[in-house]
């Protein structure tokens, strides 16, 4: 039996190979052209995998790219805000320096009626504005066009019963030149202690009566210089350097 089922097998597979071998010139390019879907079927199915990457990437780089504008964007605004928030807490600036262009340079001297201690109270006021690198403050004398600030000293008793005592003065005094050349302002100012008081001497009266001489006026901040009655501060606030910067500095 098993021979016969042997012999059986082996009859199929001559019938079959006989079979395959007369109809060669048909099988052969059927199995050509399967061979070619697969292959393109797979090259297509790759393509589309790449492709997916690629369209992935592409929207991460996007993404990525939105999100770096979009937090430059916020860095600005906050930048502009706290320009204007800044702006907006500054020290009042004198009403006619305001709108003008004036040099950051001055040329100071004293008068020769001040006193030593008088003369160094002033030294001091001229390092804490110099310290900000919005101006400078040189001593010497100014040439024509230039600006300048004398310091000198008054005497004015208060008359009894007054509860304040004015302890100095100062201020700008400015100049307007239009020719054809343009417009031009040059600052002469003056900062002036009272010599009937020595509380006059003190470097918060002279850092004040020296920021009017730059063009500031009085503040209703404590914590600025320019609070119109001393406090003895002699630091300059932020408010107080955000309006040399919009005199010195503007933008």
């Amino acid at each position: 039996m098993k021979v016969i089922k042997n012999l059986f097998w082996t009859l199929i597979i001559i019938v079959a190979v006989g079979w395959g071998y007369n109809n060669r010139a048909t099988l052969v390019p059927q199995a050509a052209t399967i061979v070619s879907q697969v292959r393109n079927n797979l090259v297509a199915a790759l393509s589309g995998s790449l492709s997916s990457h690629l369209m992935a990437d592409g929207a991460t780089a996007k993404t990525s790219s939105s999100e770096t504008t979009g937090a430059k964007q916020a860095t600005e605004a906050k930048a502009q805000s706290n320009t204007k928030k800044q702006s907006a807490n500054a020290t009042p600036i004198e009403s006619i320096v305001q709108k003008t262009t004036l040099s950051k340079t001055y040329y100071y001297h004293f008068n020769p009626k001040l006193s030593v201690t008088g003369r160094e109270v002033f030294e001091e006021a001229v390092t804490t504005y110099n310290q900000t690198g919005l101006v400078h403050l040189v001593e010497g004398s100014a040439q024509n066009h230039q600006n300048s600030i004398t310091f000198s000293v008054y005497f004015k008793k208060m008359p009894a019963g007054d509860t304040t005592i004015e302890l100095g003065h100062g201020g700008p005094q400015i100049t307007k030149q239009v020719s054809i050349r343009g417009i031009k302002y040059w600052n002469n100012a003056s900062a002036s202690l009272n010599g009937d008081y020595s509380a006059a001497f003190s470097k918060a009266v002279s850092v004040h009566e020296l920021g009017h001489a730059l063009g500031l006026d009085h503040s209703t901040s404590t914590q600025s210089v320019m609070y119109p009655v001393s406090q003895g501060k002699s630091v300059l606030s932020d408010g107080d350097i955000a309006a040399l910067r919009e005199i010195y500095q503007p933008s």
